[in-house]
């Protein structure tokens, strides 16, 4: 074992004592958040090694030491990896999330666990870009637990980070492995659902998502905008623009009325998105493809797999520890036995920069 997974080992141990005395019903957050914790805290076993794993690669990225460095939690909902980044010791820690809601909640929880978030930054990228750069903000790692597979336009998305000061690094680990073939027929259903049933409304549910099944939300969009077509050009339409929120429903809409046949703007059989959000349901990403959106002279990407987590169950443990095995046989690089896959980006520092 060396030094930086007894440090994380550590401070596990010590986030971990925190949330086991933490009394949920007396913190003034929201049900959903009070939910996401509940989870976490009855099912820590689970997930903290998870957040080993992703804080190993984390470390391994760094360019200086923990505590000259600073850590961003992006999408950081209930702000478990802030948390763990300040037990870690990390000299500054930024929490961020397009959820004013998980925010706030946030630092009542921060002030709970009495652990200090040194910034809050409620928005999109171009948000987080904004507040980072107006407070002259050194980001050295950016990181996320099952972010990636909701960001809309992650081409867009990764141009605009480009504005960050460098060097620094990126690690986001998703769960929406298609590469391993059990976790993809999981994910074409949750896409089919969201697509076409829909989900009801319980406690706990995020007010920020929809119900409706997409289809039906794309229709009634298309329908209250484009007038003097058919009910069955409108379902055409709607089918055609799945993937599509906002105004890229309406303009891909009316590029489609130019046009002799409509065509999908979505390549993928299944992937969908919330049309109102454009929060995707479990995108399957096509990571050659991101690849090549990112990787250039003076930044380097890999995609490498996670390990189960053992549970209590001692059956259920077998099939865990032989695909473990096989990992580790078949090197960090190979997702098809993965439960989830990081991407990790090392964004270098620009050479005229460094010259000056």
């Amino acid at each position: 074992m060396n030094d930086s997974e007894i440090l994380i080992n550590q401070s596990i141990d010590k986030l971990s004592l925190k949330l086991g005395k933490l009394n949920l019903d007396d913190l003034t957050v929201s049900e959903y958040n009070k939910r996401y914790l509940k989870d976490y805290i009855n099912n820590l076993s689970f997930f903290m090694p998870l957040y080993k794993g992703l804080l190993e690669k984390v470390i391994d990225k760094l360019s200086k030491p923990i505590i000259e460095s600073s850590f961003v939690d992006y999408g950081g909902g209930c702000g478990l990896l802030s948390f763990l980044a300040i037990e870690l010791g990390f000299e500054k820690v930024i929490y961020n999330d397009i959820y004013q809601v998980s925010v706030d909640d946030v630092k009542v929880i921060s002030n709970a666990l009495n652990l200090k978030i040194d910034y809050f930054v409620s928005g999109d990228v171009s948000q987080f870009i904004r507040v980072i750069n107006q407070n002259k903000i050194k980001v050295d790692h950016i990181c996320s637990f099952d972010v990636l597979e909701h960001i809309y336009d992650l081409e867009d998305w990764f141009t605009e980070i480009n504005q960050i000061s460098k060097p620094f690094s990126l690690c986001f680990m998703t769960s929406a492995n298609s590469s391993n073939p059990i976790i993809h027929q999981k994910l074409k259903k949750i896409h089919y659902n969201a697509e076409y049933v829909g989900t009801s409304i319980q406690k706990g549910w995020k007010e920020r998502d929809s119900n409706l099944p997409f289809l039906e939300i794309r229709k009634n969009i298309i329908s209250k905008n484009i007038t003097n077509v058919s009910q069955e050009t409108i379902t055409k339409l709607a089918k055609n623009t799945r993937g599509l929120f906002g105004v890229d429903i309406l303009k891909h809409a009316k590029e489609q009325l130019n046009t002799i046949s409509f065509k999908n703007k979505n390549k993928h059989a299944t992937n969908t998105c919330d049309p109102l959000t454009g929060n995707w349901a479990e995108h399957i990403i096509d990571l050659n493809n991101l690849r090549k959106k990112i990787e250039n002279k003076k930044t380097s990407v890999q995609f490498t797999n996670s390990f189960y987590s053992y549970s209590d169950n001692r059956v259920l443990n077998i099939p865990k520890f032989i695909m473990n095995f096989l990992m580790r046989i078949f090197g960090k690089k190979n997702l098809f036995f993965s439960p989830s896959y990081t991407l990790e980006v090392i964004y270098k520092q620009d050479d005229s920069r460094r010259k000056k």
